[in-house]
């Protein structure tokens, strides 16, 4: 939202802004199998995470002084490529170093995950009263270098380790072409879920920031203090749903997130004060808990434990796919009408829950 902020004060156009998610969606949806299958490949999952992260944020600050639309998305490229190692590789170093079940395991990640987001936003909220949105990204920035500091105290643990040796090209699509595994139970039709719900939720986030301020009438401020609401609900949604996966199917669980994440679009297309827009956030918030526990732990579920990384990075690949046409639809889209481009987002998600609960299997 800060970049939203950002881009919109530097007289950037709505299509612009979208085209912002749109590029840096292209580049994670290549860069997160590229990661998640060098980790399956090298003894140490540890070491392929700290390189990458270390020079993602050595490139983040550039943000702050991007004044071009192409600065912009030339840093998004860089950051996101390394960045992308972060969500496969840490999911598959907490799958296998903890004694917890896996599911307890990864509502515990996204829950924290969660937490962190919300935090975020609840810290820029006053910050916003008080300085300039760029000097609310510096401030950000040197909060979240924790991240590599923490990075190192990261257990290490062995696992199957994948033994062919792939090109880096072979590493980014092989998961895609390894038909036996997706056509287990209908894999590939969580994936294909995971990207329209992902194609609904971009498009509904992207212009977020400039919907709030510039039609509904909040305060930068009031704009990034409401949606605190969405990972704050996550949190619990995590914790309930993540229970839940154990004792129930995951595809189900992951349906039935695509479906409060459409929800939420639509009750942001009626939003008129902060109070529905309060609701919708937290629809969607809800919804998130729900879609990412039950998708992530279908997939692992599915595939071979020493293809794990890869394969979660190709979840993560699935959903950057969608936000990459996402923002580019909402941008179009706006420009017309805002009211029409979350119904649009909407019937997208819908149409993902709808798919992943017919084809999917048990």
């Amino acid at each position: 939202m800060l970049l939203q902020f950002r881009m919109r004060e530097l007289s950037s156009s709505l299509f612009t802004i979208g085209l912002l998610s749109t590029i840096t969606s292209a580049v994670g949806s290549l860069a997160s199998p590229f990661w998640g299958a060098i980790s399956d490949e090298f003894k140490s999952r540890k070491k392929v995470l700290l390189l990458p992260l270390v020079v993602a944020f050595a490139v983040l600050p550039l943000y702050s002084v991007s004044a071009k639309p192409y600065h912009f998305f030339l840093v998004g490229m860089i950051f996101t490529f390394f960045s992308s190692v972060f969500e496969p590789v840490c999911t598959a170093i907490l799958i296998e170093s903890s004694n917890l079940k896996t599911n307890i395991t990864i509502f515990t990640l996204n829950a924290v995950n969660s937490f962190g987001m919300g935090l975020g936003r609840i810290i820029i909220s006053p910050l916003l009263n008080v300085v300039s949105v760029v000097w609310a990204m510096n401030i950000m920035y040197l909060i979240s270098l924790l991240v590599i500091l923490f990075a190192f105290f990261a257990p290490d643990a062995d696992h199957k380790r994948y033994e062919i040796i792939r090109t880096n090209l072979q590493r980014m699509f092989s998961a895609i072409a390894s038909r036996n595994v997706l056509r287990k139970n209908n894999l590939w039709a969580m994936y294909l879920g995971s990207f329209f719900r992902q194609l609904g939720i971009g498009g509904t986030f992207a212009l977020i920031g400039v919907y709030l301020t510039e039609t509904v009438g909040l305060s930068k401020a009031q704009s990034v203090l409401l949606a605190s609401a969405n990972p704050f609900l996550q949190v619990p949604s995590h914790i309930f749903f993540g229970w839940l996966v154990g004792k129930s199917s995951s595809k189900d669980i992951a349906a039935f997130g695509m479906f409060l994440s459409g929800l939420g679009a639509m009750l942001f297309a009626v939003s008129g004060n902060y109070i529905m827009v309060l609701v919708a956030y937290a629809v969607s918030g809800l919804g998130f808990g729900a879609f990412i526990n039950g998708a992530t732990n279908f997939v692992s579920q599915n595939v071979p434990e020493n293809r794990r990384a890869e394969f979660l990075g190709l979840l993560t690949s699935a959903r950057s796919f969608g936000s990459l046409f996402g923002p580019l639809l909402a941008g179009l889209l706006s420009e017309v009408s805002f009211v029409l481009m979350f119904a649009v987002m909407a019937v997208i998600m819908l149409f993902g829950a709808l798919l992943t609960m017919v084809y999917c299997q048990r």
